[in-house]
């Protein structure tokens, strides 16, 4: 907070006083906002009629000048209902007064505080106001003619807000309404003769609770009769005979002021209004029942009721169709007759009839017509009766005629695997239901079933072991008895076997490099198109796939290495469905015939040369240089070994001398001089290469 200083003032002009005045005024004050409290006295459950103060307390801590708050209170967390009021002061709290509390005013109620942006609510506090005011109900009249209206007034006008009023004629409820002002009235007609004692009463919803007050007091209004009856007449009986004229007639009778208005009715059929009511007419049997003559009066409202019995003169006719079920070709008679007769007016022969179809007459000469049925019969059917001039009219009849079955026909749904179960539809396409239809084979039945409607279908199930079991089976369609049957032609359709596990081979069987190699994967049973397909080893994605329409296939290597060897196998699938896996054969690539050569050749020079090198160790090692005192002189020949270890003859009388090279004192090395170098020579000792002749 920021303040100015004012204590030299006195020295300064008055102009200037005046400004900093306004300076010294305009200081900045803070404020916060800190509880909201409701308070409510005298206590939050009282009596009616007591005098209520809730009170908004506001704790704020401020600096300064104390800052300008919005109160605000509202009811049952509604704050836009009737009970919302807004004050505005610098005070820290504000009182809400109700004078005379009500049980309308009961309920939960809140106030909130507003200050420059700070909002804060109290926390609910229920108020309840026991007891409510005891309705006083009046009347306008308490004599009255019937149907005259009485003004009722129910008041409740101590009690607010909005009020449920009922009003009773004893225990008669006669008006539920709801009134806002503590007050409610209504014209009440009353109808009934003799008197009526009425109350009334009243309920006020609460958010929680429905309070109802007590019963009103009872007014007794008495309701006299007024003298006036109306009257029927039915001339010349109330029971006739179809075809006699009758005449009724409604009238008023009695000691009656003002402009009545008569109505003549059967049921809720007005026949006529007025001042005078008559009805005339000739009758038929449909005219039997009660009669009604109403006069209305004012608000009265008097019912008088004759009851008309009207004899037929003859039956409504029935029309009959024999048999009930005709198929086309037979006969049909259509027949029309009446049961009943007036006998006192005529005879059986007095009624003529007449027989229709599709609005068109057949004929009339014996109430009856016969025909073959076809579909030319086919239609609505009705017949009429006439006595001079009462017509009466059949019920319609619906005829259509049965249609023999047609040859069926047996089909497959589906695909016909050997050895598993597949379907058969039977169908005739022409014949009326039901139909029954019969699945043989080899004429033996095997099921039956019948078919009601259109949309049913006659399905079979089995299962074949050979191909040629297909062509056993039949069905059967019937009608209308084993007269009707009709049996199909056998069943043709293809067969799908089954591929059985195949067999693999290579062609040819002994396999060398570069050989062309073709791996053949047949079955011996399997309806075509069949699938194959070739795998190595465990390796599930397959080295060629392919379709074709013969029980085999191939896949060719056209120059196999060795990296081909290994496990093979195949596969077979066709329209059955299962996988068959073949034999697994184990596959060597035996290595190259001009590779084999060469190992060969190769090995055979390894070994000459290492027989030569042998043979070179071995005579080296035989030559021996000799010292000069004569070693190294044979005196006799080595023996020789050949090539294949076998000893060569001994030379007779031949003798062998070896000559030597005379040697320096260092046998191995002998120094040379040529000019300043010194060369090294070797002697080879006992080598043939440099013998010598003496």
């Amino acid at each position: 907070m920021w303040t100015v200083r004012c204590s030299r003032l006195n020295r300064l002009p008055l102009f200037l006083l005046a400004i900093i005045a306004t300076t010294c005024t305009g200081a900045e004050s803070g404020f916060v906002l800190k509880s909201v409290e409701l308070h409510v006295t005298p206590a939050d459950t009282v009596e009616r009629g007591t005098e209520l103060k809730l009170t908004c307390i506001a704790n704020v801590g401020h600096s300064g000048t104390s800052p300008v708050l919005h109160f605000s209170f509202f009811k049952d967390y509604n704050k836009h209902n009737s009970v919302h009021i807004s004050q505005t002061n610098t005070s820290n709290q504000v009182t809400y007064s109700i004078s005379k509390a009500r049980a309308s005013h009961s309920g939960k109620y809140q106030c909130d505080v507003k200050v420059n942006g700070q909002y804060m609510e109290s926390s609910n506090q229920m108020i309840s106001v026991k007891g409510l005011q005891t309705p006083v109900l009046s009347v306008d009249k308490q004599d009255v003619n019937e149907g005259s209206t009485v003004r009722v007034h129910c008041r409740a006008e101590e009690e607010s807000g909005d009020l449920i009023f009922l009003i009773k004629n004893g225990s008669s409820e006669l008006y539920h309404g709801q009134g806002s002002s503590g007050e409610v009235q209504w014209n009440l007609a009353l109808q009934h003769v003799g008197t009526s004692e009425l109350s009334c009463s009243y309920a006020i919803r609460l958010p929680l609770d429905t309070l109802q007050s007590n019963t009103s007091n009872v007014v007794s209004v008495v309701v006299r009769e007024l003298d006036f009856k109306p009257t029927i007449r039915v001339f010349p009986s109330e029971h006739v005979i179809e075809g006699d004229s009758v005449d009724i007639s409604c009238g008023l009778a009695g000691d009656y002021h003002g402009s009545p208005s008569l109505s003549l009715f059967k049921g809720l059929h007005l026949f006529q209004t007025g001042n005078v009511s008559e009805y005339k007419t000739v009758v038929n049997a449909n005219d039997s029942g009660s009669y009604e003559c109403s006069v209305r009066m004012d608000n009265v409202v008097k019912s008088v009721y004759a009851n008309l019995t009207v004899k037929e003169l003859f039956s409504t006719p029935v029309l009959t169709i024999i048999p009930a079920e005709v198929f086309e070709g037979q006969q049909v008679t259509v027949t029309c007759s009446s049961s009943e007769f007036a006998s006192e007016r005529i005879g059986r022969r007095d009624v003529r009839y007449s027989i229709y179809r599709n609005n068109q007459e057949l004929g009339s000469s014996d109430s009856s017509y016969r025909d073959k049925a076809s579909s030319r019969t086919n239609g609505n059917y009705t017949c009429t009766a006439r006595v001079n001039n009462t017509v009466k009219w059949s019920d319609m009849k619906v005829f259509i005629a049965k249609v023999l079955i047609s040859k069926p026909t047996i089909t497959v749904r589906g695909e016909v695997i050997l050895g598993r179960s597949f379907q058969m539809e039977c169908r005739s396409d022409r014949g009326s239901f039901p139909i029954t239809y019969t699945l043989k084979r080899n004429n033996v039945v095997l099921a039956r079933t019948s078919v009601s409607e259109a949309y049913q279908k006659a399905i079979f199930n089995s299962s074949i072991q050979h191909e040629n079991q297909i062509q056993e089976f039949r069905c059967e369609a019937q009608n209308n008895g084993e007269d009707s049957a009709q049996m199909s032609d056998a069943l043709l359709t293809s067969v799908t076997v089954p591929v059985q596990k195949p067999t693999l081979m290579t062609l040819p069987e002994d396999i060398t490099e570069d050989d062309e190699v073709n791996f053949l994967c047949f079955v011996m049973k399997g309806s075509p198109p069949i699938s194959f397909k070739w795998y190595k080893d465990d390796n599930r994605r397959p080295l060629d796939t392919v379709t074709v329409m013969t029980n085999f296939s191939m896949y060719s290597v056209p120059s196999v290495k060795s990296f081909h060897s290994g496990s093979y196998h195949c596969e077979a699938l066709n329209g059955a469905g299962k996988v068959e896996v073949s034999n697994t054969i184990p596959i060597t690539v035996k290595m190259a015939r001009w590779k084999k050569g060469l190992i060969v050749g190769v090995c055979v020079l390894c070994v000459i040369g290492l027989i030569l090198t042998l043979l070179k160790l071995y005579w080296a090692n035989r030559v021996k240089v000799t010292s000069s005192n004569g070693a190294g002189i044979w005196s006799e020949r080595p023996v020789v070994l050949d090539s294949s270890g076998v000893v060569e003859p001994e030379e007779p009388n031949v003798e062998y001398t070896e000559v030597l090279h005379v040697q320096m004192a260092d046998p191995e090395r002998v120094p040379l001089r040529k000019g300043t170098d010194t060369v090294y020579s070797e002697v080879q000792r006992s080598s043939p290469d440099f013998h010598e002749e003496n």
